[in-house]
């Protein structure tokens, strides 16, 4: 599998796109790595994991044909990680000679449901029909073609169940945590033994502890997560820890990142890293 970070920012980017914050105006001033577009991410150029409104910025950045996306999984329904506009647009006059006319979109309900509030307006039939939504459970392992796939709970918001997605694949597997807090018990208890191959954790804080209530984690959270990974089995020396989903409330611009998330053996995503497994 190769896994192409696309975007690597919480909701408002980095630079936010309202903001002057010293944070904000070194990743300006420092560019490349410091400038973060809205999380999103790639398996192989098929399997798209989520949706936000730099989706068409990420595709002509990399050269993707989205057209080509045959799987598309949404962690949850907010606005950075699921831009619903985008979708009416699939098919019609808007696309034409597009490589899959279908595809399988897995979520919660709360993502279908406000794709059709959001989109019901434009929608037009025959975009529509190619449009399949498949509803996606904690701990229900389902066939995406070739990829084997288990949403898991995250630790995120009240108000519907995110989710986070183990992705295995010709005996390799990544797990991709974003936006969640530490890890459930019940999700430890999931992966426990599985010696997964890339883990890929949420880092929003930056340099700040969130602790076991927040939906988010800073570096010292993603730490905690690392050792009870390795300590149950399901991570082990030969598997890659990333760091991905950074607010410019975390104050660490990436160099600061790298420096401090090698200490623990990780390493923080950029816009437009792959990583091959």
């Amino acid at each position: 599998m190769k896994l192409t970070y696309l975007g690597t920012a919480a909701a408002e980017g980095w630079p936010g796109v309202f903001c002057n914050c010293g944070s904000c105006q070194a990743a300006r001033a420092l560019g490349g790595k410091n400038i973060r577009t809205r999380s999103q991410a790639i398996v192989d150029g098929e399997l798209l994991l989520d949706l936000p409104c730099d989706t068409y910025l990420h595709a002509l950045r990399e050269g993707l044909d989205l057209s080509a996306v045959r799987w598309l999984l949404v962690t949850h329904s907010h606005t950075d990680h699921f831009y619903p506009a985008e979708l009416v647009l699939r098919g019609g006059c808007y696309g034409l000679d597009m490589t899959s006319a279908a595809l399988d979109i897995y979520c919660n309900e709360a993502v279908e449901a406000y794709f059709y509030r959001a989109a019901r307006q434009e929608l037009e039939p025959d975009i529509e029909k190619n449009l399949h939504f498949h509803r996606a459970r904690p701990f229900e392992a389902f066939q995406a073609g070739p990829y084997r796939v288990t949403p898991l709970p995250a630790r995120h918001m009240e108000t519907e169940q995110a989710l986070i997605y183990l992705i295995e694949k010709a005996g390799k597997s990544l797990l991709y945590a974003h936006d969640t807090g530490r890890l459930l018990p019940e999700v430890l208890d999931y992966l426990a033994g599985r010696q997964l191959d890339l883990i890929s954790l949420d880092c929003t804080s930056g340099r700040r502890e969130n602790g076991a209530s927040d939906g988010h984690m800073g570096l010292p959270d993603a730490v905690w997560v690392r050792q009870r990974l390795l300590g149950s089995g399901a991570a082990d020396g030969h598997t890659r820890f990333v760091l991905n989903h950074f607010s410019h409330n975390g104050g660490l611009l990436h160099k600061q990142l790298e420096e401090q998330a090698a200490v623990w053996q990780m390493v923080p995503s950029y816009d437009g890293m792959q990583v091959i497994l």
